[in-house]
């Protein structure tokens, strides 16, 4: 990516020309192999995201050096939502997006989420229930290329700010804690307009699912 101090608009620009030119063949080679696309789509965005992770923690190791380190599932919760809010914050730096926000999880969702097992005479079992958080990114410079590239009827898109913050909440979890984290995307258009015509996307709204196996 690129500074976002000292990026100017056309290169923000050609960097997403050139994202849609790139993803726009990546498609074409899909349909073409006819290949199965949920699997491939599973494996590129996880492939993708673990390369762009370890390339930034090369050039910023400190990134997510205290966040493996806890061992309770609260802890690493808690590392989760700051790992999220670091990457956001990365991404700005980097010039990828403008601003973002995150939402709070209820105090009550986070206990009940985190609440590991209840003893009784014959079974122990756990209460849980999935945890949602949004985090918003404000001005991707790759939304022209997503957009258009949705209404040409592809399925796979450049969403750097996605996959990223996928596997940084991931690596806060690890294997042993069997939690899932699931991330969709939405397009919202923060001027809220009443009048659909007028509808112009300039955020980019991920949805966090965390969910207990």
């Amino acid at each position: 990516f690129f500074k976002a101090s000292s990026s100017p608009a056309n290169a923000q620009e050609e960097f997403n020309f050139n994202c849609y030119v790139h993803f726009r063949v990546y498609n074409e080679i899909l349909v073409r192999e006819n290949v199965f696309f949920p699997s491939f789509k599973n494996d590129f965005e996880a492939s993708v995201g673990k390369l762009i992770l370890k390339s930034t923690l090369k050039e910023q190791p400190s990134l997510l050096q205290d966040l493996a380190s806890e061992t309770t599932l609260n802890e690493r919760l808690t590392n989760a939502l700051v790992a999220s809010d670091t990457v956001a914050t990365l991404l700005q730096n980097k010039g990828l997006i403008d601003t973002w926000e995150r939402s709070i999880p209820p105090d009550d969702d986070i206990e009940d989420w985190t609440t590991t097992s209840r003893s009784t005479t014959t079974d122990n079992f756990y209460v849980s229930s999935d945890l949602e958080y949004s985090l918003a990114l404000n001005g991707d410079v790759t939304l022209n290329s997503q957009l258009l590239l949705q209404e040409l009827g592809y399925r796979l898109y450049p969403s750097f700010g996605r996959w990223l913050v996928h596997e940084a909440v991931l690596q806060c979890f690890g294997s042993e804690n069997k939690v899932k984290v699931n991330m969709d995307d939405y397009y919202m258009d923060t001027s809220y307009n009443s009048n659909p015509d007028l509808f112009e996307v300039k955020q980019v709204l991920l949805n966090v699912v965390l969910e207990r196996d």
